[in-house]
């Protein structure tokens, strides 16, 4: 019997195993050497000043929206093609997330929709570089600039991916990546801040401690809406050793995908994924188009496959198709976003896979278009 093909596997082994075993005979656990030397070693990779631990991606965009002073009565414009978090960060801190559409090609938010989108209210654009697909920021930039907005890029998915030669979460205000067991580099969970803001960079490291200054010039507490979003010093030193391998972990992935580039193109109405113009994608998720059959096939390819032991999953959501979402605010159809729901196909990129397997996963996925449409 074939085994089976996971999604995704964490690429983890001893030396994650090292670290933890030394933070636990340390006897310091919560946020420490190894949240610090993590910090220091991601803010050096994708060039910035400040990289900035927390609990996850979905509570960084809080902290930076809260940062940014983004609060009940703003409006944050962003991409109705993402997971949800993206989009309940900004209910959290009492902003109004507004649903704009995305770019067929690239996955990524439409430019010309936040343009039409941006009214008095608007105080942020929240992009998300999608997948590991990096944004071509100067448009979003321009726009930005022209009405005086921030710009927080969630960046969940696009360790190490780069447009023009500069990295994803070097271009914005804020970016905010993800160490969930899905993305390319994990600490189980966990997410990374960055800026090169000075002031921001305080006042968030503030928020998640409790409201203590960071740059220790004021003793004690004063911030009393302050939290603990303090990153465990177990998860850093998985992150530390994990830092060691984002090179081999990225390139495997390309290498991947390049191979599936090349078998996807031999399939009648499956579209393989482009990458932007000027952008290194870093393959978190590979999705194809399923062009064949109707609004229904890719669902049923999803469990066709899997009788198969082929782990497949959707793109990600339209979010003015899900209940928590069905009545936000939202500028224009949607059409894109929603044709990117229905159809987009998630491939397994599992780092140990080997050619016969990937060759697998295609046979299967074109036996199964043939027999459903």
């Amino acid at each position: 019997m074939p085994s089976r093909i996971p999604l995704i596997e964490p690429v983890v082994g001893d030396e994650e195993l090292s670290n933890i075993k030394s933070v636990l005979d340390s006897g310091y656990l919560t946020q420490g050497p190894y949240a610090k030397e993590m910090e220091n070693k991601f803010a050096s990779m994708i060039d910035v000043k400040h990289a900035i631990t927390t609990t996850s991606c979905t509570v960084g965009m809080e902290l930076a929206l809260e940062g940014l002073n983004i609060k009940n009565g703003d409006q944050v414009i962003v991409p109705n093609f993402t997971y949800p978090a993206t989009a309940t960060a900004v209910e959290r801190v009492g902003a109004t997330p507004v649903l704009v559409d995305v770019d067929r090609r690239t996955y990524n938010i439409d430019p010309e929709e936040v343009a039409e989108a941006v009214t008095e209210d608007t105080a942020a654009i929240l992009p998300v570089a999608w997948g590991g697909q990096p944004l071509d920021h100067e448009p979003l930039q321009m726009i930005a600039d022209e009405h005086n907005l921030a710009i927080v890029e969630d960046a969940a998915c696009s360790t190490k991916a780069t447009f023009n030669g500069q990295p994803v979460g070097s271009q914005f205000d804020i970016s905010v990546f993800s160490f969930h067991p899905r993305k390319v580099l994990t600490t189980g969970e966990g997410g990374m801040i960055t800026t090169d803001d000075d002031e921001l960079a305080r006042e968030m490291r503030s928020i998640k401690n409790f409201g203590t200054d960071p740059m220790g010039e004021r003793h004690g507490f004063f911030k009393a809406d302050a939290t603990n979003y303090r990153f465990s010093d177990i998860l850093a030193a998985v992150g530390v050793a994990q830092l060691e391998k984002a090179d081999e972990i990225i390139d495997r992935r390309q290498e991947i995908a390049a191979r599936y580039d090349e078998l996807i193109a031999e399939i009648d109405g499956v579209t393989a994924p482009t990458v932007v113009d000027g952008g290194v994608h870093n393959y978190q998720c590979y999705c194809v188009y399923i062009e064949a059959g109707d609004i229904t096939l890719r669902d049923d390819l999803i469990e066709a496959l899997a009788t198969r032991d082929i782990e497949t999953q959707i793109g990600t959501y339209a979010l003015h198709q899900t209940d928590a979402f069905a009545d936000a605010k939202q500028h224009g159809k949607l059409e894109t976003s929603t044709a990117l729901y229905q159809n987009l196909l998630t491939l397994p990129v599992s780092h140990s896979m080997t050619e016969s397997q990937q060759q697998r996963v295609v046979d299967a996925l074109e036996t199964e278009i043939k027999s459903h449409t």
